[in-house]
C-alpha cells in the first residue's frame, strides 16, 4: 500500500462487508498494527485483552409490524394488535483476548477468544453469554491481501434455545493499482439450536441451517482519504424446515471518509430473500418474499481522536469508540414480516498490551 490511510481504507471495507463475522472483524483490527509494523521484519509474538462495554437501543425490538397489527390467513377473523415493546435497551459487557505471531514481514497468524454478557433494560428475563473464538491467518503478496479464517461461538441463553455456529471462510483483496481494487470473499457457517426444556412444544431445531456465502466488491479510493466501494452478495440458507431455508442477493454501496476524528462511513444495502417453502402454518397460498433496504451510519476511532486530553492517559492511543446508527425496511409478501426498526449503539473498547 502506498499509504497509511489507504491501507486503514482497504481494512475498512473488509470490517463492513456483510460476509464478514464479528470473530474476524476483531482479528482485522488486530492486524493494522502488524501490516503497518514492516521495518521491524523479524518474527514476534503479540498478545493483548480487550474490555467494552456496548449500549444497543432499539426501536423496535420485538419486531412488531408496521401496522403494529398480527393478520391471519382466513378472511373469518380480523387481525389483531400484536403484545410486545417497541423501544428497549440492550448492555453488553464483553472482554477478549488476542494471542499472534508475525511470521515474517508479510504475514502473521493469529488467535482470538472472548466472552460477551447480553442483558436487556426493560426485560429481566432476557440474559444470554456468548462465548467465541477464531483462528486467523493473513499473507500480503504482491497486490494480493489473503485472509482465511475459522470460528466458532456458542451463546448460553435462559429461557429460549442455546446455539452454536462454526465455520471458515476467507476475505481477500487484489490491489489494481493505486487507487483501484477488488475485494472477494466466500464463507460456510453451520448453526444448531438446543432444545428448550421448559418449552417443550417449541422445536428450535426447525432453524438449524447451513449457510454459505459469496460476494465479490470493487472499491475505487481517491485523495488519500476517501473510499467508494459497490459490493454484490449471494447467500443460500439450507434449514432443517424448509420455510426456514432461502437465496439472498444483495448489493451494497457505500462511502468511506478518514477524517480527524475517525472514520466515518455511510452504506446502503438492497437485499432480496426468497423463502424455499411455504410455512403452513402462516399462511397456505403466498410465498414469502422479503425485500430488505438497509441504511447505515459509522464513526470509529482513537477517543483521544475526539479529546485531546485523554493522550494524557491513553499515550498509546489504546481507548477506542464505535458510534452506529440503522435503519432497516423489511417489505415482505406475509404482512407479518414487514417491519421497520431501528438501532443506535455506542461501544467502548479499552485495549491492555500484553507483550509486543
Amino acid at each position: 500500500m502506498d499509504s497509511a490511510a489507504k491501507l486503514e481504507l482497504m481494512v475498512e471495507t473488509m470490517l463492513q462487508d456483510p460476509n464478514t463475522t464479528k470473530e474476524t472483524r476483531d482479528y482485522i483490527e488486530s492486524i493494522l498494527k502488524t501490516i503497518r509494523d514492516q521495518s521491524k521484519p523479524q518474527p514476534k509474538w503479540f498478545a493483548y485483552a480487550d474490555l467494552s462495554y456496548t449500549q444497543t437501543d432499539h426501536s423496535n425490538i420485538d419486531g412488531l409490524t408496521k401496522s403494529g397489527q398480527l393478520f391471519f390467513e382466513s378472511p373469518e377473523r380480523d387481525p389483531i394488535m400484536m403484545g410486545g415493546k417497541r423501544y428497549d435497551q440492550i448492555h453488553s459487557k464483553g472482554s477478549s483476548i488476542t494471542i499472534g505471531k508475525n511470521l515474517d514481514e508479510t504475514s502473521a497468524i493469529s488467535f482470538n477468544g472472548g466472552l460477551t454478557l447480553n442483558t436487556q433494560v426493560n426485560d429481566p428475563d432476557f440474559h444470554n453469554d456468548l462465548i467465541s473464538g477464531s483462528l486467523s491467518y493473513s499473507k500480503i503478496s504482491g497486490n494480493h491481501f489473503f485472509l482465511p479464517y475459522v470460528f466458532y461461538s456458542r451463546s448460553n441463553e435462559r429461557l429460549t434455545a442455546d446455539l452454536n455456529t462454526k465455520g471458515f471462510g476467507f476475505n481477500n483483496t487484489y490491489n489494481i493499482d493505486q487507487n483501484n481494487s477488488v475485494s472477494y470473499s466466500s464463507s460456510f457457517s453451520r448453526t444448531n439450536y438446543n432444545k428448550v426444556q421448559s418449552i417443550e412444544e417449541d422445536l428450535p431445531d426447525n432453524a438449524n441451517s447451513d449457510i454459505y456465502s459469496t460476494s465479490v466488491g470493487y472499491n475505487y479510493t481517491f485523495l488519500d482519504k476517501n473510499l467508494i466501494a459497490t459490493n454484490l452478495s449471494y447467500t443460500r440458507k439450507r434449514a432443517k424446515a424448509e420455510y426456514n431455508s432461502n437465496i439472498g442477493k444483495g448489493l451494497n454501496l457505500s462511502y468511506t471518509r478518514l477524517l480527524p476524528i475517525g472514520i466515518f462511513k455511510v452504506d446502503k444495502t438492497f437485499q432480496s430473500n426468497i423463502f424455499d417453502e411455504k410455512d403452513l402454518d402462516i399462511h397456505t397460498t403466498i410465498d414469502r418474499e422479503d425485500d430488505i433496504h438497509t441504511v447505515q451510519l459509522q464513526l470509529s476511532g482513537r477517543l483521544m481522536q475526539i479529546f485531546p486530553f485523554i493522550k494524557k492517559f491513553d499515550t498509546k492511543g489504546l481507548i477506542f469508540y464505535n458510534l452506529k446508527h440503522t435503519k432497516m425496511d423489511s417489505d415482505s409478501t406475509l404482512l407479518n414480516n414487514s417491519a421497520i426498526r431501528e438501532t443506535t449503539s455506542f461501544n467502548i473498547t479499552k485495549r491492555f498490551s500484553l507483550y509486543e
